[in-house]
């Protein structure tokens, strides 16, 4: 009897038909920044990064002037909150957030969802996980 071949087929996160997702990244480290935006440079034309801001009042400026689709966020932005962001960026573009932070606290990622947040995600995790995360908040 023949055997069918095994076809693998690779996952395709996000919809490439679409335009591309528009995605502001906060984050008050610089080098963390820089590695995100390669990564999701790197998913193109799927996703493009539309802003780069290292505080909150940057972070709400930008989002009204570029109106991204998904914001990156960082829970720690160098003594502030990130997750006070959270309302605030929603209710003034719309956007969904996807928390990117390296603690792992429970209780920060229940408010982070109780929030608004649409996930929370570790910087300790492969960099698929974080793409598969704005993939899924901008479909949501």
């Amino acid at each position: 009897m023949a055997h069918a071949a095994r076809v693998e087929h690779d996952i395709v996160p996000c919809d490439t038909l679409a335009p591309p997702i528009e995605v502001l990244l906060v984050d008050d480290q610089r080098a963390i920044l820089a590695g995100v935006t390669a990564l999701i440079d790197s998913e193109a034309p799927t996703m493009r990064v539309v802003g780069h801001a290292t505080s909150g009042r940057q972070a709400v400026n930008l989002a009204l002037n570029a109106q991204p689709d998904v914001i990156v966020l960082d829970i720690d932005l160098g003594g502030e909150d990130g997750l006070t962001l959270i309302p605030e960026l929603r209710s003034r573009c719309g956007a969904r957030i996807v928390i990117f932070t390296c603690g792992d606290n429970p209780d920060a990622r229940r408010r982070a969802l109780r929030l608004g947040a649409a996930s929370v995600i570790s910087k300790a995790g492969p960099g698929e996980d974080l793409i598969t995360a704005i993939c899924g908040a901008s479909a949501g």
